[in-house]
C-alpha cells in the first residue's frame, strides 16, 4: 500500500474518533510529543493534553456526522504533509425535532514514520463557519465576527500547505490523482489567500465563466476579482465533491460540486433532511498538461442549489 493510501486510511480514523465522540482513539495515531493548534479548542502540547482538548464538553448528542473533502498529501522519506476540510454536523433528536449544531474549517496535519507506523507528530485546524445552536459546544471559541478571519489563524499557507512543506511528492500519483491535487490546490490557495498558490492552478489566460457570462478573463483579473472578494467573510472555503473526470490525451474535464451546507443546507435541515448532502453550485473545469502539469485553462462555474442523498462515507469524492 502507498503511503499515502495509509495516511488516507489513517485520517479517516481521526475524523471517526470526533465523529463518535471518542478523542481517547486518538492517542493510538499520534506521536507522544503530538502538538495541537485548533482556533476552536486551543494550543495544546503531548497525547494526553490533546486528548482533553479535543473532548467533547458539552451535552450528550445523539446525532453526528463528519465529512471529508479536499484532501491532498505529499510525502517525502518519513515524512508527509496532508491537508483536508472537514464538515461536521452534531446535534440532538429528540425524536420529534432536530436540533443541529454544524461547523466546518481546514486540518492540516504533518505526518512521520515511527517504526514503520505513521502518526500525526503536528494538527493545525481552522475553524471557517459555524451555524445552528453552538451553545452545545461548551468551552468553544466561536468565530468572532468583527475581526478578519474571525480568529488567530493556526494555518498559514505559505508555510504549512503540502506544496510549500514538500515542494517534490516522493510516490507517483495517477493523472486523476494530480488532477484532483490541482482542484485541491486552487481552493486551498484561495481560501487560505494564498495567492501564489492558487494562481498555480491555472493557466495565466484562464477564463472563468459564472453560468453563461464570462466573468473574469486572465490570471490577474480572477486573482483581484478574488482579493476584493475574499475579505467580507470571515473564511472562504471552496469545498467541493469531485463526482467525474475525463481524460483525453493531455486535455482533461473535472466535474464537480461546491458544498455549503452552512450557506444552504442549514435552511432545510430537519429530520427529514438529515441524511442529505446540500450544494450550492457545479465545476465544470477544462484542464490541459504542459511540462508534466495540469493546470485548468477554463473554469465554468454554474450556481443552483440541489442535493443528494448522503452515502454514509467519510470521504465525499466519487472518483
Amino acid at each position: 500500500m502507498r503511503k499515502r493510501d495509509i495516511i488516507k486510511q489513517k485520517f479517516e480514523e481521526f475524523v471517526t474518533a470526533l465523529e463518535n465522540f471518542q478523542p481517547e482513539k486518538i492517542g493510538e495515531l499520534v506521536t507522544e510529543d503530538v502538538r495541537g493548534h485548533f482556533s476552536n479548542v486551543g494550543e495544546s502540547e503531548g497525547k494526553d493534553e490533546l486528548i482533553k482538548s479535543l473532548m467533547w464538553k458539552g451535552r450528550e448528542m445523539n446525532v453526528s456526522r463528519r465529512r471529508i473533502t479536499n484532501f491532498v498529501v505529499r510525502t517525502e522519506g518519513d515524512r508527509a504533509q496532508q491537508s483536508a476540510y472537514v464538515m461536521s454536523l452534531i446535534g440532538y433528536d429528540n425524536g420529534s425535532f432536530l436540533f443541529p449544531f454544524e461547523f466546518g474549517g481546514k486540518y492540516v496535519v504533518s505526518w512521520r514514520d515511527q517504526d514503520g507506523e505513521w502518526k500525526i507528530k503536528e494538527i493545525r485546524y481552522d475553524m471557517d463557519w459555524e451555524k445552528g445552536n453552538t451553545y452545545f459546544a461548551e468551552g468553544w471559541s466561536f468565530i468572532d465576527y468583527k475581526i478578519y478571519a474571525g480568529h488567530k489563524p493556526m494555518i498559514s499557507s505559505e508555510y504549512d500547505s503540502p506544496w510549500a512543506v514538500i515542494p517534490e511528492n516522493d510516490e507517483e500519483l495517477t493523472e486523476e490523482e494530480k488532477i484532483i491535487e490541482n482542484m485541491f490546490k486552487y481552493s486551498f490557495g484561495l481560501d487560505n489567500c494564498d495567492w501564489a498558490l492558487h494562481h498555480d492552478s491555472y493557466t495565466d489566460d484562464i477564463i472563468f465563466y459564472a453560468g453563461s457570462s464570462v466573468m473574469e478573463s486572465g490570471a490577474g483579473n480572477l486573482i483581484n476579482n478574488f482579493k476584493n472578494t475574499s475579505h467580507k467573510e470571515p473564511a472562504l472555503e471552496h469545498a467541493v465533491k469531485i463526482v467525474d473526470i475525463q481524460i483525453d490525451g493531455d486535455e482533461a474535464v473535472l466535474y464537480g460540486y461546491r458544498i455549503e451546507p452552512h450557506r444552504l443546507g442549514s435552511k432545510n435541515l430537519n429530520r427529514d433532511t438529515l441524511h442529505q448532502s446540500f450544494y450550492s453550485a457545479k465545476y465544470k473545469n477544462l484542464l490541459r498538461k504542459a511540462d508534466g502539469q495540469w493546470k485548468m485553462y477554463e473554469i465554468h462555474y454554474q450556481s443552483g442549489v440541489f442535493f443528494d442523498l448522503d452515502d454514509g462515507k467519510h470521504y465525499v469524492d466519487l472518483v
